[in-house]
């Protein structure tokens, strides 16, 4: 359903465009034949017939641009509000390790801090403590949570994003 549309949307792009394009060249052409004073015609097409026809042409291009753009702004707006919904859940998902782990304020805090990827030295100046502190704090979220380190702990929250 998503390909139908994307593809539909697609083919109205550039057929747009195509109607766009064809306009034009038909005005660049009118243009340089009124400077020039050049008689262009098109067989038995009065001229004013035409130049009707590539404005009728821009309108309905236009519409078809303007129906387009309301789309992706819709399409867009669905993915943000898909996508903070699946931020909110992570970040439910990881608090909830985090109790089940029984992580105290400190720990979680650290855990979060790790997670993000700063290093031991910014998060003990973030939480003003020292480096031992943070140290020690890590390895009890390490020990708690049954990881290595911070690869592992960050890995297993990004495998349960890629299932």
């Amino acid at each position: 359903m998503i390909f139908t549309n994307i593809s539909r949307s697609l083919k109205a792009l550039i057929a747009s465009m195509i109607m766009l394009i064809t306009a034009a060249i038909f005005f660049i052409i009118d243009v340089i034949a009124d400077v020039y004073l050049i008689d262009v015609t098109f067989g038995h097409i009065p001229h004013s017939t035409l130049e009707i026809t590539s404005v009728l042409i821009i309108i309905v291009a236009l519409t078809s641009l303007s129906f387009q753009i309301k789309s992706l702004i819709r399409a867009h707006h669905i993915q943000k509000i898909a996508l903070d919904s699946a931020k909110g859940q992570l970040v439910s998902v990881i608090n909830d390790h985090f109790e089940q782990w029984k992580l105290s304020e400190s720990e979680k805090e650290v855990a979060w801090l790790l997670i993000k990827g700063l290093s031991i030295q910014e998060i003990a100046d973030a939480r003003n403590t020292k480096i031992g502190t943070v140290k020690s704090q890590s390895n009890a979220v390490y020990q708690k949570a049954g990881l290595q380190g911070r690869a592992e702990l960050v890995s297993y929250f990004v495998e349960d994003l890629l299932v």
